[in-house]
């Protein structure tokens, strides 16, 4: 996918831009305030497929991507984090890029899905396209957008520890 708009309808699961299997939309806007597109909300199973794609990534890994996202100011914070235990769900934005860098090096670990709110959905959507270009492994780091009062249950149903960015 070539195209922003595109991945915004679309999660990042498993190594790739996988079409959602919810139809629930959201209105997302630039910085700017003028209206971006929309995100196509994560359902049940949207986040059974991320979850059962979940996969550890090594320290080679975590170096690839932090070399990726230093122009984004995380490559210390991902390249210091401390590993996760277990697999987390972050939910949260991109405004803290220390913080988010220290929750994408911990989680990559055992494996990382990341539900930002409607409003980071332009950022998250860009660190999507670089973890893909990263070459991580399929599976240590997923996208479902989004962190939103529909979507809470869902991600509280997934069991997965949560981490915050901001």
């Amino acid at each position: 996918m070539d195209d922003l708009s595109e991945r915004l309808f679309a999660h990042f699961v498993g190594g790739r831009w996988r079409v959602p299997f919810g139809t629930g939309r959201m209105a997302v806007t630039r910085a700017d305030g003028l209206r971006a597109g929309s995100v196509v909300l994560a359902e049940a199973q949207d986040f059974a497929r991320a979850q059962s794609a979940l996969r550890g990534a090594d320290d080679a890994a975590r170096a690839r991507l932090a070399a990726r996202l230093a122009p984004y100011g995380m490559r210390d914070a991902i390249l210091s984090a401390q590993p996760a235990p277990a697999p987390l769900i972050l939910c949260g934005g991109a405004a803290d890029g220390h913080a988010l860098g220290t929750a994408l090096g911990g989680g990559l670990g055992h494996g990382l899905i990341w539900c930002p709110p409607p409003d980071a959905a332009l950022p998250a959507t860009e660190i999507a396209r670089q973890v893909q270009e990263a070459d991580l492994p399929p599976g240590c780091f997923a996208l479902l957008h989004a962190f939103t009062p529909q979507t809470a249950p869902l991600i509280r149903a997934t069991g997965l520890a949560r981490a915050r960015s901001d």
